[in-house]
């Protein structure tokens, strides 16, 4: 090989080399989606699931990604078979499904997941029904961070994580998983002088905490009252849930965390390894 032609190769090599380094050495970011408020306090965001644009509720406490029948009229998708749950009063929910359906919200791919069928929920008049309800089955082993009063949720990487957490509190949560498998609901430990009660994370109750009537007795709660009464719920030393409109229903689950407890909040989540950490806003900022 002659000179000049050798070094033409090596310049080449050299070249490739500086561009694999450069590569290898480019970490992924964080990327962030986008919330819009809904009647004060609830969040929707903008999704497009199998490439059809659409609205959707936030709704951690939802277990399943839900669309309307319309809305899966219009991805394609003629429903079939069933899905079966319980809504948190104990009502029976059997819902026809369609399978892996492909959502980007906001821009970020999120995991495909089978999705039950069933209509929007009934907002205010003059309220446009969403066309369906994202759940955390569509964040399955990614580590996520809520910001809800910033209208944000960020799908963080290892390195933004440990960041994220760092001040934060980490408290004990369950993962549930039912229908079948295919849902993904957050239970975060309430310590009482008895043991843990176990409270859902749920951003799709708006207004409201709620206290199992047979737990009230723990909140100094009067199980018999009708009407909201004031309650104060301590999560963890620093972690409160403390709101005026606080009900105690009969319910299937011990309690509710709605977002009076979650929008004062930063809320970070390993899915995978089924760890939490929350910290106070006013310790955030």
């Amino acid at each position: 090989m002659n000179a000049s032609r050798y070094l033409a190769v090596l310049g080449l090599v050299i070249v490739g080399l500086v561009g694999v380094t450069a590569h290898a050495g480019k970490r992924p970011a964080p990327e962030v989606i986008k919330l819009d408020p809904l009647r004060e306090r609830l969040r929707t965001l903008r999704v497009t699931v199998n490439g059809q644009a659409g609205e959707f509720l936030l709704d951690t406490g939802g277990g399943a990604t839900i669309i309307s029948p319309a809305f899966a009229q219009k991805i394609g998708c003629k429903p079939w078979g069933r899905l079966t749950g319980f809504r948190m009063m104990g009502e029976r929910l059997d819902l026809q499904r369609c399978d892996d359906v492909r959502i980007v919200a906001d821009g970020v791919a999120l995991r495909p997941v089978t999705v039950g069928v069933l209509d929007a929920p009934d907002l205010k008049p003059g309220t446009k029904a969403p066309d369906g309800s994202l759940a955390l089955d569509v964040f399955k082993d990614r580590l996520i961070t809520f910001e809800i009063d910033a209208n944000r949720i960020t799908l963080e990487t290892p390195e933004s994580f440990a960041t994220r957490i760092a001040g934060a509190k980490e408290v004990p949560i369950r993962i549930s998983r039912e229908l079948a498998g295919a849902a993904t609901d957050i239970y975060v430990a309430v310590p009482t002088p008895q043991g843990k009660l176990w409270f859902l994370i749920d951003s799709g109750n708006g207004g409201t905490l709620l206290v199992a009537k047979d737990m009230a007795q723990f909140f100094s709660l009067d199980p018999q009252q009708e009407g909201p009464q004031p309650v104060r719920i301590e999560v963890a030393p620093g972690i409160v849930a403390q709101w005026e409109v606080g009900f105690t229903p009969q319910m299937i689950m011990d309690g509710n965390l709605g977002m009076p407890f979650i929008n004062r909040h930063v809320i970070s989540v390993d899915l995978r390894n089924e760890r939490m950490w929350i910290k106070p806003l006013s310790a955030s900022r």
